[in-house]
C-alpha cells in the first residue's frame, strides 16, 4: 500500500466516490453499491488501473484502482486520509421558484456549506407541502451528492426542511441590507424570500449581515453568502 496520498492525489483523480456504507473504507476492497458501480462502468467507462478517490462523507478518503476481472470493482491502493476538523457552516434560505433550488444546493454545496436547510417564510411565495417535500429532499440530496463528487469534497452536505423560518433564525444571522460585515467565524445564515424578511423575523434573528448593496435574488445571495463566509473563515 502506497504512502499518505495528498491534495494533488485527490484532485487528480479520474473521478470522486461517495460511498453508501462508511464502514466500506476501511476494506481492501470498496464496494460502491450498485448504482455508483453503474455510473463508473456504463457512464464514466472507467477502465481498468484508472485511479478514483473514495470518500465517506464524514472526512475521510482514500485512494482506490480500478481493478476489472472477472467483474467491476475498487481495491484500495492508500492509506485512509483524515480531514482536519472544522466549524461547520449551515446556509437555510427560504426556497426560490422554479429549478433555481437546485443550483442554490449545487453552488453552495460546492463552494463548502455542510447544510442546506430549506426555509418557509412568512412572506415566502413557495411553499412546499409535506408529500411533495420529502421527494423534493431526496432529490435535492442526490444533487448535492454529485457536487460533492464534483468537487471533490470529504464531507458530505446534508439537505434538510423545509422548516419553519421563525423556529430556526431565533440567535442567528440573517441576511438583511445595512447589517454588520461577515466575520467569518458563522456557523448558521439565513437567507430570506425575495419578499424579505418579516418585522416578526428580523426581530427574532441574533445578527443582522449585509452581503452588498445590491438587491439579490434568494439563490444568488444563498451562493454570496456561502462564498464569503469561506472566503472569510479562519
Amino acid at each position: 500500500m502506497s504512502d499518505t496520498p495528498t491534495n494533488d492525489d485527490l484532485r487528480s483523480s479520474a473521478t470522486h466516490v461517495l460511498i453508501p456504507d462508511a464502514t466500506g473504507l476501511d476494506q481492501a476492497e470498496i464496494d460502491v453499491g450498485a448504482d455508483v458501480e453503474h455510473h463508473l462502468r456504463r457512464v464514466l467507462r472507467l477502465r481498468d488501473g484508472e485511479r478514483v478517490s473514495v470518500t465517506d462523507g464524514a472526512g475521510r478518503w482514500r485512494m482506490c484502482v480500478v481493478v476489472m476481472g472477472s467483474g467491476f470493482g475498487l481495491e484500495a491502493t492508500s492509506e485512509i486520509v483524515t480531514a482536519p476538523d472544522r466549524v461547520e457552516f449551515t446556509i437555510a434560505s427560504a426556497i426560490p421558484k422554479g429549478d433555481r433550488v437546485d443550483w442554490l444546493v449545487q453552488k453552495t454545496t460546492e463552494l463548502g456549506a455542510d447544510r442546506v436547510v430549506l426555509l418557509h417564510a412568512e412572506r415566502s411565495a413557495i411553499k412546499w407541502k409535506s408529500e411533495r417535500a420529502d421527494k423534493q429532499i431526496v432529490r435535492l440530496q442526490r444533487i448535492a451528492d454529485e457536487a460533492l463528487r464534483q468537487s471533490r469534497r470529504v464531507w458530505r452536505c446534508s439537505v434538510e426542511g423545509p422548516v419553519d423560518a421563525m423556529g430556526l433564525i431565533a440567535g442567528a444571522a440573517v441576511a438583511e441590507p445595512g447589517g454588520e460585515p461577515l466575520t467569518g467565524n458563522e456557523s448558521l445564515i439565513a437567507i430570506g424570500p425575495e419578499g424579505g424578511w418579516s418585522p416578526d423575523e428580523l426581530g427574532c434573528a441574533g445578527r443582522r449581515v449585509a452581503i452588498g448593496e445590491n438587491i439579490l435574488r434568494t439563490e444568488t445571495a444563498a451562493v454570496a453568502v456561502t462564498t464569503l463566509r469561506m472566503t472569510l473563515h479562519h
